[in-house]
């Protein structure tokens, strides 16, 4: 965390000292104003325990749980995202967590253009599939569906890998709204998207995979 840095002139020269005081109000005193949003660790933007940052045994319980639960609901869709028929075909790689999800897609010669150039369906499906993967992380018990989706890739991609970053950006009614942004492995950006999503009516059940 970074620390406000004050200079003091003594008898001995010069000093350094870490200004305690609020660094939101600017605030000398050691009142807690409750605005900053404690680390994980319960420390506020000033470097002290934060008072609203405090956490009981049976806030601390719950955290617990919720982490737990999330995780697993993360490793199901994992599963179920590379048990689809489709991903036989792609053959990606999967990394998802709260409000985000990452898909890796290896370049092929079956995804090939006569030029040598990748498929432009290949990037749509990185970035779609990143995309309503991070809304599932954060939507209810059923599967979230694409309502809308829009792509940007400003040229051909020639990259060995694919890297699609999905991030859940807000609400808009009931509606979710998602983007992600496209990648080679050296993190040079090729493309980016952008869609809305629904919470459908099909259960996530071990039937398709999320188990």
């Amino acid at each position: 965390m970074e620390t406000d840095k004050k200079t003091v002139r003594t008898i001995r020269g010069l000093k350094e000292y870490t200004c305690l005081g609020c660094p939101l109000t600017r605030n000398r005193s050691t009142w807690c104003f409750r605005l900053c949003a404690p680390d994980e660790d319960g420390n506020g933007r000033c470097g002290r325990i934060a008072p609203h940052g405090l956490k009981g045994r049976t806030q601390s319980s719950i955290a617990d749980f919720n982490k737990r639960q999330l995780a697993t609901h993360c490793e199901k869709l994992e599963r179920m995202y590379l048990s689809a028929p489709c991903s036989e075909y792609w053959e990606p790689g999967v990394r998802i967590a709260e409000g985000e999800a990452e898909v890796l897609i290896p370049l092929q010669a079956k995804f090939l253009r006569t030029a040598g150039a990748m498929h432009e369906s290949v990037c749509f499906t990185a970035m779609s599939d990143a995309a309503v993967l991070a809304v599932n992380s954060i939507s209810g018990k059923n599967l979230a569906v694409a309502v809308s989706f829009t792509v940007q890739c400003p040229g051909p991609c020639t990259a060995e890998e694919l890297i699609a970053k999905g991030r859940f950006v807000g609400m808009s009614g009931d509606r979710y709204l998602a983007e992600s942004v496209l990648t080679d492995p050296d993190g040079n950006e090729i493309g980016r998207g952008s869609g809305a999503f629904v919470e459908s009516s099909v259960p996530l059940s071990p039937e398709m995979g999320y188990e």
